[in-house]
């Protein structure tokens, strides 16, 4: 009878050592992703930031060019941009051109507009 409610109770705390284990893993792999799912809001955050302020230091130098360059004609802004950069894939259409993801917008002839 000793010997069946030994085996008994090592069954018993067999399975509470794993009910236990379980339940502490699964509680630290909760953990981990609440601080996965954390740290990429806050990285996102983070990087819309910088976004923006890139954003606004494009706006700024854009304006600058235009006043700087409002002499200078759509041919001239073209042969410029020809020679600061030979290789550049450079399309010129009615009013723009457009290289390396930079727009420059013409009006009159004249510079109006840099993006």
């Amino acid at each position: 009878m000793l010997a069946a409610l030994k085996v008994i109770e090592y069954r018993m705390n067999k399975w509470k050592v794993s009910f236990f284990a379980t339940l502490t893993l699964l509680v630290g792999s909760n953990l981990f992703w609440l601080y996965t799912a954390i740290d990429a809001g806050v990285t996102y955050t983070y990087q819309q930031v910088s976004l923006d302020d890139l954003s606004d230091a494009h706006s700024f130098l854009g304006e600058l060019v235009v006043k700087g360059g409002k002499e200078y004609s759509q041919k001239d802004i073209l042969h410029l941009v020809r020679q600061s950069y030979p290789n550049a894939f450079i399309v010129e259409e009615d009013n723009k051109i457009m290289v390396n993801k930079v727009t420059f917008t013409f009006e009159g002839g004249k510079l109006s507009k840099v993006y």
